[in-house]
């Protein structure tokens, strides 16, 4: 059991960090085709998170469309680390992230390079495991030289800010068992990253390239939050909810 003191401790920069550390490690020791296979790890880790949503929103009897995809995410920004304002409310649903945690995180470690590929895959990989009809358009990403991120949500509109404000007012009601903690999410990503370099690079370099990035995540956090992320990864079944 994990001590919720050290629980509290994980927020984006722990996530993010982790990413980035995993990325670096599969670049430094396998170089393009380490990169390609990380690749892979992270359509599988968003792809996961998707499929755990929908899992959610089927339970609830509520229909797989974008509309619910916004309503049944996983994470909550707790910290007030990324700002996103709405763009426009129709024919498209569409809004700009102006600050992004993950982006800063990995700025602020010196870890960008390694970092922003994760922005490439992530979220149209959540988006196909909630459902493969559904697809999004990324059209600037700030990890990637944008002056923000800018996210069309394909299938989904609003006539209006009160009808939008309404829909979106149900997520409190939700969020018991849907917001999944920063740990879980950190160990998550080790979990998923570690089966989508290991289905293309096989077991010898997944498990050499997640040693190497957690023993720079142990330095980088110390023992007990490093501890937390590798059992927590080894104890959970992030496929089911």
């Amino acid at each position: 059991m994990i001590k919720q003191e050290i629980r509290d401790k994980f927020d984006i920069p722990q996530h993010a960090v982790l990413f980035a550390l995993i990325y670096r490690a599969a670049v430094e020791l396998y170089g393009r085709q380490g990169a390609q296979r990380a690749d892979n790890g992270t359509k599988v880790y968003g792809y996961q998170r998707g499929m755990r949503m929908a899992q959610r929103a089927v339970k609830d009897k509520q229909p797989l469309n974008m509309r619910n995809y916004l309503l049944y995410g996983e994470w909550k920004d707790k910290s007030g680390l990324s700002k996103t304002e709405v763009k426009s409310l129709s024919p498209v649903y569409a809004t700009n992230c102006t600050h992004c945690g993950w982006c800063q995180a990995w700025q602020d470690a010196g870890l960008l390079e390694y970092g922003k590929n994760y922005c490439t895959y992530v979220d149209k990989s959540l988006v196909k495991g909630f459902n493969r009809e559904l697809s999004i358009n990324i059209n600037s990403v700030l990890s990637q030289g944008g002056d923000v991120c800018r996210f069309e949500w394909l299938g989904s509109s609003f006539e209006n800010p009160e009808e939008a404000q309404k829909f979106f007012a149900q997520k409190p009601r939700i969020e018991s068992y849907t917001i999944k903690d920063f740990l879980y999410h950190t160990a998550h990503l080790l979990n998923a990253m570690f089966i989508g370099i290991q289905d293309k690079a096989g077991l010898d370099k997944a498990t050499k390239i997640r040693e190497k990035a957690m023993a720079d995540f142990r330095q980088m956090y110390g023992d007990e939050m490093a501890d937390a992320v590798r059992y927590e990864s080894m104890s959970t079944d992030f496929s089911k909810i």
